[in-house]
């Protein structure tokens, strides 16, 4: 076909999209006459396709542009990257794209504290509660209304989670009244860490790996959007998914900022670093050790690499972290008396953390955490979505030996090699000799095991956790896949052989990925969506059968 009748056949196409959104009322073909997601999907859908057949040639902007490699890179990328986002969109909703239920609003609540000038949510306690001699014991409470898993200190409600997302949405209150509900907070936070973790890809490719194809660019973006559990958190996305989703946004912020330092020595970008880092400590306090050790990866190098600017270039990284660390101390003595005091042994919760609070962090849970995180399997079942997350799949003897508090059944997790066996990959990203690039994997080597430390000697392990540790994980496993492509191109045997290993573990960690979300969650989508569960039952069982 000719370019002429491409560009006609292409505004047709475009033309015909655009006129059935715009008219699908009147076409029956939607009783609805406000516009839904799909609509507007289809809308600029047809625009976009109607504008580059009438704008793409040669000799114009848009033209020259898309007939370069880069341009016809930066379009792939931003087409894949839009397409993970309205995927977050279709998970976070259940399906239903502009209504997104089963939402709750604690982070709301601490912004309008801090708008109001307080540290306590506006929340007041039962007093029966308040009545009680130990309101920690679930067994004394029993029928009192309770804000479920709140701090309760000298009568008041607190939160015990980090609070910078309220404190940006508190500077939103400035200007809006509208209350933000935590699913809002969670979705945003997961598109940003997202669009970080691209960023730091393209980062990496360009400046350690620019003989890599440009299929492996898109499966690491495509991994690093979906791996298990991004999906998975959208479901509930409720405070406890919110902290942790931007605690992993500064994380990587904080990373990117930091790596492209290293080449430039810009005192901006360490800055920015430790702007970000200290922003993901005030949201997940256990990434403490992560980004303690990150900071000492930083004044190594500046020692060993720049020691003419080694002052300057630490005391504009450390800056934002000690001011970070004394506003957090701030906010805790301002609650609780004391500096050191996060609120946990406070909660009002399933368990009496005021006595057992020592209980909590142990060694001793170490071998069931470490099979919980790693190898816990999934459920075969003969209905959709036939894989199911487990509580617990070990072997009897780690079962009989955990500890009294351990709470092996808690929720359901799949282990990290059995739902994103990708992630092997991490390992060969040892290989590249560049030395700043040794920096960057020890940097995220040394963060994440720290990481993985700390969600090994925590009393249970859940989904949710893993986020913790997988997006680090991530990026040291696609620069793995693409060291070990780079050193296999001698032989066409092994490269093939390579790429066709990565490409199926990916497809693999991705599919699993689409599901666990489904499985884990099916009562959400009986009580929100269960036409659409029907669909997806009826259609995949035809297909299977």
């Amino acid at each position: 076909m000719s370019k002429k009748w491409m560009h006609i056949t292409g505004g047709v196409i475009g033309a015909g999209i655009v006129f059935v959104a715009l008219f699908a009322n009147q076409l029956g073909l939607d009783n609805n006459p406000v516009w839904g997601i799909k609509r507007w999907l289809a809308f600029f859908l047809g625009t976009f396709i109607l504008t580059a057949a009438i704008f793409h040639r040669e000799h114009n902007v848009i033209g020259r542009y898309l007939h370069t490699r880069t341009g016809q890179m930066a379009l792939a990328v931003v087409s894949l990257s839009t397409a993970i986002i309205f995927v977050y969109v279709w998970y976070v909703s259940i399906g239903l794209w502009t209504s997104w239920p089963n939402e709750m609003n604690y982070y709301n609540l601490l912004a309008a504290a801090f708008h109001n000038g307080q540290t306590a949510v506006d929340v007041a306690p039962d007093p029966a509660l308040l009545a009680l001699e130990n309101p920690f014991e679930p067994r004394t409470r029993e029928g009192i209304p309770l804000l479920w898993d709140a701090t309760l200190y000298n009568g008041k409600y607190y939160l015990y989670w980090g609070p910078t997302p309220a404190l940006l949405l508190a500077i939103f209150k400035i200007f809006s009244p509208q209350d933000v509900g935590d699913k809002v907070i969670t979705f945003l936070f997961t598109v940003g860490t997202f669009l970080f973790a691209v960023l730091l890809i393209l980062e990496l490719w360009k400046k350690y790996f620019t003989d890599t194809p440009r299929w492996a660019i898109l499966l690491g973006i495509a991994f690093m959007g979906l791996v298990n559990p991004m999906l998975y958190i959208l479901i509930e996305a409720r405070i406890y998914e919110a902290a942790i989703i931007s605690g992993q946004f500064f994380l990587l912020g904080g990373l990117y900022w930091l790596f492209t330092a290293f080449d430039t020595s810009s005192r901006a970008r360490f800055a920015l670093s430790g702007l970000f880092l200290a922003l993901a400590v005030g949201s997940r306090t256990t990434l403490v050790p992560a980004i303690a050790f990150l900071s000492l990866t930083m004044l190594v190098w500046a020692v060993k690499t720049r020691r003419d600017k080694v002052i300057t270039l630490t005391l504009t990284f450390a800056l934002p972290l000690v001011i970070g660390a004394m506003a957090y101390g701030w906010y805790n003595l301002a609650r609780f008396g004391s500096a050191a005091e996060f609120g946990l042994r406070y909660q009002i919760t399933s368990y009496n953390l005021y006595e057992s609070l020592d209980e909590t962090f142990s060694p001793a849970y170490i071998p069931p955490n470490v099979y919980k995180t790693l190898f816990n399997s999934l459920e075969r079942r003969e209905i959709f979505p036939y894989y199911f997350p487990t509580r617990w799949s070990g072997p009897d003897a780690l079962e009989r030996e955990y500890p009294r508090f351990y709470l092996l059944l808690g929720e359901g997790i799949t282990g990290i090699l059995v739902a994103s066996p990708f992630l092997i990959f991490a390992f060969p990203a040892w290989l590249n000799k560049d030395k700043n690039f040794r920096w960057i994997v020890l940097a995220l080597t040394g963060s994440s095991l720290l990481t993985f430390l700390m969600l090994q000697i925590f009393f249970f392990t859940t989904m949710r956790y893993l986020l913790d540790l997988i997006p680090a994980l991530s990026l040291l496993a696609v620069t793995g896949f693409w060291q070990l492509l780079s050193q296999s191109k001698p032989s066409r045997l092994l490269w093939w052989t390579l790429s066709i290993t990565g490409i199926a573990l990916i497809t693999y960690s991705i599919a699993i990925s689409l599901i666990l979300p489904i499985s884990g969650h099916m009562e959400a989508f009986r009580v929100f969506n269960p036409e659409l569960l029907k669909q997806l039952s009826w259609t995949f069982n035809s297909i299977l059968k």
